[in-house]
């Protein structure tokens, strides 16, 4: 089956067979975070919606572990399988399973003893702190069974079930609107509740995905674990640049915030967090669109069909830059819509600074398709340093040395432009290391 499809398939027909399914199911979730958006932000309140995205990149610091071991595994289980090496790739893939679950076990026990006191700590409003301590609560006791969710999605797709994937993304997406609707817009309930309608609806998520793989009806299967420490690494290393990539995103997120606190207060956290809305339309769309070619890269790498990858790369590219193209268009035609969205007409304030954050940061999609892209087919390839330098650079780096370089200059409006001139910085140095890393070592077999 994999030979058939990622070996054999011509690559336009294949990356519009995996990466479709993918664009559709990352359009589900999006809406699905839009909805959430609007619900809470809408119905329960603007501090709620700010509490949210002051405590989210706490939350996605956990979610980052698992990222990590499913990316760093992936990419050895696709090499595996195309190297015709079944039995390592079954391994590879119930170790990597296994991992998962003990770490997000321990993370759960650490959090229900330490998780409040962060964020009181973090979080000096206490009105803020409480909204957000409830909100993370009901993730942290679910976290054994929600995170899994990523990581068996990905193996879903490196088994060439890109349609199944899809219909598990679009049924968790359409079952938390619905809860959203019942228990945020029907029964008024609290911030908790928004969270709980996620947790339950991945839960389920979570549970489909692991039927196909418990029943063997995919070519990977649970076998019985042989733990190699070199292999483990090798895991862990491999998938660092998308662990850094999630964990600094989470700690510029945190320190961004905390900028927005002391120059505009709630009100600059509430109009940032309509910018992350907007951005959590657009980014999933890409990620999964870039992340859906991942499994396909990795079986020709090990097939070593070069040529191939060139070609995915180039038609990820065009079909990135349509996306971003077209997006920025709209944001720059519909601002006041889409801030609309999230915000009641008497939030006069946020309504004006959040269109402001949407209009400066919109440039910003201009350039990061290409940076996502070189990152996700370095990390394809086993170019992990190359990889993280280009994590570092676009998600560290630039973004902590920007953020007090622009709002000396022009204060809060500085924190709404770091996307967008961290944007040109980073596609320059991405397209380098792409050049350097792939091209010139490849070069004889192109």
């Amino acid at each position: 089956m994999n030979q058939e499809l990622f070996g054999i398939t011509p690559p336009k027909q294949l990356f519009a067979k995996l990466a479709i399914p993918s664009l559709i199911s990352m359009l589900f979730s999006s809406i699905y975070m839009i909805a959430d958006g609007m619900f809470v932000g809408k119905i329960i309140g603007s501090h709620a919606l700010a509490a949210i995205n002051l405590v989210f990149p706490i939350i996605m610091v956990v979610f980052a572990v698992g990222d990590m071991i499913a990316a760093g595994a992936s990419v050895k289980i696709g090499i595996k399988l195309g190297e015709k090496e079944e039995k390592e790739a079954n391994n590879i893939f119930t170790v990597a399973f296994l991992l998962m679950l003990v770490i997000n076990s321990v993370f759960m026990i650490l959090s229900l003893l330490f998780a409040k006191d962060i964020i009181f700590i973090l979080i000096k409003d206490k009105h803020l702190a409480d909204l957000s301590y409830r909100f993370a609560y009901v993730f942290i006791l679910a976290l054994p069974i929600i995170a899994p969710l990523f990581a068996l999605d990905n193996y879903l797709r490196l088994c060439g079930k890109a349609n199944l994937s899809m219909w598990v993304n679009i049924v968790v997406s359409v079952l938390n609107i619905i809860l959203d609707a019942i228990l945020i817009g029907y029964f008024k309930l609290g911030i908790e509740y928004a969270a709980l309608s996620s947790v339950l609806s991945m839960s389920i998520g979570t549970i489909i995905c692991l039927y196909p793989f418990i029943t063997k009806k995919v070519a990977l299967r649970f076998t019985k674990p042989k733990i190699h420490v070199k292999e483990l690494l090798y895991i862990v290393y491999n998938g660092s640049s998308e662990f850094l990539s999630n964990i600094s995103g989470s700690i510029i997120s945190i320190i961004t915030n905390g900028f927005l606190l002391y120059y505009s207060g709630p009100v600059g956290v509430a109009a940032f967090s309509i910018v992350m809305y907007v951005d959590a339309l657009i980014s999933p769309l890409l990620f999964g669109m870039i992340d859906s070619i991942q499994p396909a890269i990795s079986y020709n790498y090990g097939a070593k069909n070069y040529e191939r990858i060139t070609t995915f790369f180039k038609i990820t590219c065009i079909a990135g830059f349509t996306i971003s193209i077209v997006t920025m268009i709209i944001i720059f035609t519909l601002p006041d819509f889409l801030v609309g969205l999230f915000s009641s007409k008497s939030d006069v304030d946020i309504i004006h600074m959040g269109k402001i954050a949407l209009l400066l940061s919109a440039p910003s999609y201009l350039f990061n398709w290409f940076t996502m892209t070189v990152g996700s087919f370095l990390t394809g390839l086993e170019k992990a340093t190359a990889s993280i330098v280009v994590m570092l650079v676009e998600s560290v780096i630039l973004p902590l040395v920007l953020i007090v370089v622009l709002t000396k200059i022009v204060g809060v409006y500085g924190i709404f432009l770091v996307p967008s001139v961290g944007g040109v910085i980073s596609v320059a140095i991405a397209f380098i290391l792409w050049r350097k890393c792939v091209k010139e070592e490849f070069q004889n077999k192109f």
